[in-house]
């Protein structure tokens, strides 16, 4: 690791045992104060605290709904495929995904109003 252009040259040669021992230190000391930040529940120092985009959200909401739908016409599908009840395993499980997904939508909406 370069260090304000140290040891740059192949003249000098390799650390003492008290540069590495100093080096050990402030990663140590680092370290700490990192873990009690994280541990307190505060950002590291120069990261705020992001909070995610409209966009983002928006895209894990029709994620929420759009996968119960697609898992129910999934499963829908299989039963009609296997048990030869077409079309009323796919249209039952499609409703029954249909509810899945909009449940799934207001409980991401309920957390994110939460805050969590």
């Amino acid at each position: 690791m370069v260090e304000d252009g140290k040891r740059q040259g192949s003249d000098q040669g390799p650390p003492t045992e008290a540069d590495l021992d100093a080096r050990r230190r402030a990663l140590e000391s680092k370290l700490a104060a990192y873990e009690q930040q994280r541990t307190s529940g505060t950002a590291p120092v120069g990261q705020a605290a992001v909070e995610p985009s409209g966009l983002v959200k928006l895209f894990r909401f029709s994620a929420d709904f759009v996968s119960g739908v697609i898992a129910g016409a999934l499963i829908g599908w299989l039963v009609d495929r296997f048990a030869g009840t077409r079309p009323w395993g796919l249209i039952v499980f499609l409703l029954l995904g249909f509810a899945t997904g909009i449940y799934n939508l207001v409980k991401s909406a309920q957390r994110a109003n939460r805050g969590g």
